[in-house]
């Protein structure tokens, strides 16, 4: 990790997140198997697994991971982490980068007691400090301009920044009334249903109708856009106005707390959306690289199979960062075509590089790898 981010004393920012990584087969190993049921971001919910917690560069390379057994909350995988990056890497300042539901009250009294900062987002629904944020900033955007916005406000000690873009809150309410209107079509088929059934299958009933309404708009995130009711036997659906309104007040918001009173509000949001990489991040390993499936039961053979991956992950980090913009897998596909073989003559074995071609020299040199000599 030092080699390859350099000066770990330069180090500003440090991503975290948090993924999990199912496992086939039910088989438990014994009472103490650390692959365990918990939240899945697979959605695999009927199989075991471990939770892998990874700290990024702003470059995007892996500094260090660790790895929880399968039911670990992800906020408090954060006391751990934070513990270990202080013991094993000589930062002077460091900013904790991540979202508000790993980073909870506790886990930022943490990072302020052990003198770290921290750029997280908040949720904008339901939330009191966004209510109060946004309702106090909300006047000073203009709608009328297309360029992204941003406003903030500072409350003893830390900034709430808040962002706004007006392309993307035309996305999102162009998109969250399309969802609605098939919405209400579809409630309104399947209430025609229940109070006049065709006479072909089961009838429908007034609970059954309810349930089905409520898991279809809760598979396609408008579930507190509508007021659900069933009193004795009577089925109510109703637009619920004052979310509506609420969500066209967010529309195109992205609201920040930090501890930097040094940086604009316009690079604070910059380093919260790099949090993106770490996501890409895990594509790569669960695609590319290979992290599952796993084929391996005990924990110490779970724990170098992934530690394999995330070097795996490192190297390919490190090779993007050097190519620029060229494919890294194209580039491997392309300098796996350099063999090695064995030139017998008289009697003598010698070793013999095949010759590289001219868009393998280059990748080379790209990447600072001297050729093999050809003997």
């Amino acid at each position: 990790s030092r080699k390859l981010i350099g000066e770990t004393e330069d180090l500003e920012l440090v991503f975290y997140d948090i993924t999990s990584t199912y496992f086939e087969g039910e088989r438990s190993v014994g009472e103490d198997d650390f692959r365990r049921y918990g939240y899945s971001r697979d959605h695999r919910f009927d199989r075991r697994q471990v939770v892998i917690g990874m700290v990024m560069t702003r470059e995007g390379i892996p500094l260090c991971h660790h790895v929880f057994p399968g039911n670990t909350v992800d906020k408090t995988t954060v006391v751990e982490v934070v513990t270990d990056l202080k013991q094993r890497f000589n930062l002077k300042r460091m900013v904790f980068v991540g979202d508000r539901g790993m980073l909870s009250d506790p886990n930022l009294e943490v990072l302020l007691v052990e003198k770290l900062g921290f750029i997280v987002a908040h949720p904008l629904r339901r939330n009191d400090y966004a209510t109060e944020i946004i309702g106090q900033v909300k006047k000073g955007f203009d709608p009328k301009s297309t360029e992204e916005q941003f406003q903030e406000v500072q409350r003893e000690g830390v900034r709430f920044v808040v962002a706004y873009s007006p392309e993307i809150a035309s996305d999102a309410k162009r998109n969250r009334q399309e969802r609605i209107k098939k919405a209400d079509t579809w409630i309104k088929e399947a209430e025609h249903r229940l109070t006049n059934p065709s006479g072909r299958g089961r009838v429908p009933t007034p609970q059954g109708t309810y349930d089905r309404i409520r898991d279809y708009l809760r598979d396609r995130n408008l579930l507190g856009q509508y007021d659900i009711e069933l009193n004795g036997g009577r089925l109510s659906v109703k637009k619920n106005q004052k979310a509506r309104t609420w969500e066209e007040t967010i529309d195109g918001m992205l609201m920040l707390e930090t501890t930097d009173q040094e940086m604009s509000a316009q690079d604070i949001v910059k380093r919260y959306k790099e949090l993106a990489e770490i996501e890409r991040g895990w594509r790569t390993l669960k695609s590319s690289l290979l992290l599952r499936p796993v084929y391996h039961w005990t924990e110490p053979r779970i724990r170098a199979h992934i530690f394999i991956c995330v070097l795996a992950l490192q190297v390919e980090r490190w090779m993007r960062n050097q190519l620029k913009t060229a494919s890294v897998q194209k580039a491997l596909a392309s300098l796996q075509r350099i063999k090695m073989g064995e030139l017998h003559v008289n009697g003598k074995t010698v070793k013999m590089a095949t010759q590289a071609a001219t868009d393998q020299k280059e990748l080379l040199v790209k990447l600072g790898v001297k050729p093999i000599p050809r003997k």
